[in-house]
């Protein structure tokens, strides 16, 4: 099992996408359609106008393997289980399945960082948390278990290019497959951050500034191909395990 979470700041689009392409199957304070849930959400929101990304944006998929091994309440309840371990339990969110009963079944999980006291919800340390979590769920449910090891030593990485404008896109990238299992999730995230994709036989990205750069230019491994072969559920995994290893205890 793989979760993420990431602290975002377009809540409408993050509804809207996971109601587009998946069915609603729990809320906690909020009730309606993507539309409705969004004005309850920045209702609860405005209280906090310094948090600018106020919402969490969750995505927990199960290995292919596992397929058919958790039914609706058992994502319902996982949801529920994820909510308390990082601290959004008392807030509005919303749980969609999507590729119900294939071997890419997955759940979204769109939350308020919001409090009640007008404090937003840490987004510190969740590679920890998640992974803490997805032990806890593998074995409840007698999942696959994956492999996740933590070390102390950080592991400082100094991206150096000549174009200035190749660092930021490259992060931008970067956290668009972090957050991501499909090429068509790879393009939304990519969108919200200000940059728009180009695929034809191969792949280039448009930045925000409408300058265009070829992803092989930035780094071989952000071709075409490249970016499938990332965007696969193995290599997800080994991701997850190096930037742990980037974290210190």
């Amino acid at each position: 099992m793989i979760a993420k979470l990431e602290s975002i700041s377009y809540l409408q689009n993050a509804l809207a996408y996971c109601d587009r392409g998946g069915e609603l199957i729990a809320s906690n304070k909020c009730i309606g359609n993507s539309t409705q849930i969004n004005y309850q959400m920045e209702k609860n929101n405005v209280f906090n106008d310094r948090c600018i990304k106020n919402s969490f944006h969750i995505k927990i998929r199960i290995a292919p393997e596992d397929k058919g091994k958790l039914n609706t309440q058992d994502w319902i309840d996982i949801s529920n289980d994820y909510a308390k371990k990082i601290g959004f339990q008392e807030n509005p969110f919303a749980v969609y399945i999507h590729e119900e009963n294939t071997e890419r079944e997955h759940i979204h999980i769109v939350s308020s960082r919001i409090q009640s006291n007008n404090l937003a919800v840490s987004d510190s340390y969740t590679y920890y948390q998640n992974m803490d979590f997805c032990r806890m769920i593998e074995n409840k449910y007698k999942l696959r278990q994956v492999k996740r090891v933590l070390e102390a030593v950080k592991k400082q990485e100094v991206f150096v290019k000549g174009d200035k404008r190749i660092g930021p896109l490259e992060e931008k990238i970067k956290s668009a497959i972090d957050q991501s299992d499909s090429f068509e999730d790879f393009e939304f995230h990519l969108k919200n951050m200000g940059v728009k994709t180009k695929k034809g036989r191969g792949i280039g990205f448009i930045d925000e500034k409408g300058v265009y750069i070829k992803g092989s230019a930035i780094d071989r491994k952000y071709s075409l191909k490249g970016i499938e072969k990332l965007l696969s559920y193995e290599q997800q995994e080994k991701r997850m395990n190096k930037k742990v290893r980037g974290f210190k205890m």
